[in-house]
């Protein structure tokens, strides 16, 4: 069997990173020959914030260079194609060639938050409609979510739920971090206002938590528009000499950074279908390195995170300082729900797991 995964993100985005390249790792573990085509590392497409820079036409000509290079495969070859969106249109005309089975792999919600079909077939959204189309297309469907395997199964009953997962060797705990405090983590990306609002919402949450304690700090790391836009605020912050800010850290030093922190934090501040369906792959990464986590009652999380066991899920403000208080206080809280975050990492959301389940599911086809 020859598995080919396409996307149009690079190596340094979560969802390529892990679901793609990772995921390619682990199916050539498994016996299985594949590669990854990325219109990002391998064509040169733009792609995050920076895809917005690209024109229509120049995205057609991606499309055109990466039919060309697809054409040749042989028709044995699975095409794994993560999401849709303009790349998709590539791997769909050469299946329809050259009857290449597809597997749509889906984990995110890049449609818009309320598709309507207007007088029942019209949409309101053409990504909804082709997302759809590719759905029922596909020899089977990969949700990374409950939410995205229940909206799939709709039109492909053949769909499987597949977390993303983490590198449990690479995300390894180390010994205890030396020194005093408490320091809370946030890594992220906020390319949305939405995405912004819960990193706002993080920093009213700890400046209550830092009213009562001396010993907490804040670490935010990410990149994108909403981003820069908080940052540039932190100077009116009244604890901003307790808050670091990093730049985006590159992939492969992560767990280096995690290392050095204390609890990791997952807010989500708005109930729509972007943050119930997207699979948190920083909560997958601070389980691994055995730290507690405080997510928001919502989402994915909610499948993943055991509330008061690998950490906490809190259904509002007071729930989630209140929750930042208690880890502030209790190391014993702190070790025992890491070192049980850990647990569940290794034994349901390592690669080697995931791979192994990948690997069954393309054999069924």
């Amino acid at each position: 069997m020859k598995v080919l995964f396409i996307t149009r993100e690079g190596y340094h985005l979560s969802g390529a990173r892990v679901r793609c390249y990772h995921f390619c790792r682990e199916l050539i573990k498994q016996g299985i020959e594949a590669r990854v085509l990325s219109f990002a590392d391998d064509l040169g497409a733009k792609c995050g914030e920076e895809e917005l820079k690209m024109s229509g036409l120049k995205k057609a000509g991606f499309v055109a260079r990466a039919f060309r290079s697809l054409i040749k495969e042989s028709s044995d070859t699975v095409f794994i194609l993560q999401r849709f969106n303009y790349h998709a249109w590539a791997p769909l005309w050469v299946s329809a060639f050259k009857k290449n089975k597809i597997v749509f792999d889906c984990d995110d919600w890049n449609i818009r938050e309320n598709p309507v079909y207007h007088f029942g077939f019209y949409p309101s959204s053409k990504m909804e409609y082709m997302t759809r189309q590719t759905a029922k297309r596909a020899r089977t469907c990969i949700a990374a979510s409950k939410f995205l395997e229940g909206y799939l199964r709709d039109f492909n009953p053949s769909t499987h739920y597949l977390p993303t997962g983490v590198d449990t060797n690479l995300f390894s705990p180390k010994a205890d971090r030396p020194g005093a405090g408490v320091i809370f983590s946030w890594i992220g990306t906020a390319y949305h206002e939405e995405m912004g609002a819960n990193i706002r919402f993080l920093l009213d949450c700890f400046s209550e938590v830092a009213d009562r304690y001396d010993h907490v700090s804040l670490s935010l790391a990410g990149e994108g528009r909403y981003f820069e836009e908080v940052r540039r605020t932190l100077g009116d912050h009244k604890h901003k000499h307790r808050i670091t800010v990093h730049a985006w850290i590159d992939p492969d030093r992560i767990p280096e950074h995690l290392s050095r922190m204390d609890v990791g934090l997952l807010p989500l501040t708005q109930d729509t279908k972007f943050n119930k369906a997207k699979s948190p792959t920083k909560l997958f990464e601070y389980m691994s390195m055995a730290k507690p986590t405080i997510a928001s009652d919502m989402g994915e999380a909610k499948n993943i995170l055991r509330d008061r066991q690998t950490g906490f899920l809190a259904k509002n403000k007071n729930e989630f300082v209140s929750a930042m208080c208690h880890l502030a206080e209790d190391p014993r809280s702190r070790r025992e729900m890491g070192n049980h975050a850990r647990e569940d990492a290794e034994r349901h959301y390592s690669l080697d797991v995931l791979g192994r389940r990948l690997a069954d599911v393309l054999r069924g086809i």
